[in-house]
């Protein structure tokens, strides 16, 4: 949800811009600015998140997207991302309790279906996963994430 502070706004807006160029620094300070401007900008909160998570300070991204979910608890992009994060740590219960909540409030949400998905296949569990991955082809058959992690999943199936 846009943020009707347009400092706010256009620092977050800054910050994406870094971000995409990988100037992941540059993009937390925008995105530190923004919520020092708006500290109720879910969006400038689910941002930073992203931004820590990029420079590999996990336990800070998982504060930001806390912070986030405050805000929101039915917005399902910091429940995704939180999501992630735990998936990078290899922490895949938590992970799939996050994409869960996020699935929650937005069930056709691919990013967090997907993953999932493979959260579920590296706990073993890969009948649901395989579920996932098809449910996530059902909603965009040309989901690439969903067609790569299926194909995996088939691949060792098949050893």
């Amino acid at each position: 949800m846009p943020s009707e502070n347009k400092k706010a706004g256009q620092l977050n807006n800054e910050g994406i811009l870094f971000y995409n160029n990988g100037q992941f620094e540059e993009a937390f300070k925008r995105y530190d600015e923004a919520l020092e401007a708006d500290p109720n900008f879910l969006e400038a909160w689910n941002n930073k998140g992203n931004v820590l998570r990029a420079l590999g300070r996990y336990e800070e991204a998982l504060d930001a997207f806390d912070q986030g979910i405050s805000i929101d608890p039915k917005d399902p992009n910091p429940w995704a991302n939180k999501g992630a994060v735990y998936y990078e740590l290899q922490m895949f219960t938590e992970s799939i309790e996050c994409f869960d909540h996020a699935l929650e409030n937005d069930p056709e949400n691919k990013v967090a279906l997907s993953n999932k998905g493979a959260a579920l296949g590296n706990l073993g569990k890969h009948q649901e996963a395989l579920e996932c991955f098809e449910e996530t082809l059902k909603i965009d058959p040309e989901d690439i994430n969903a067609q790569t992690n299926k194909k995996i999943l088939l691949d060792f199936l098949d050893k």
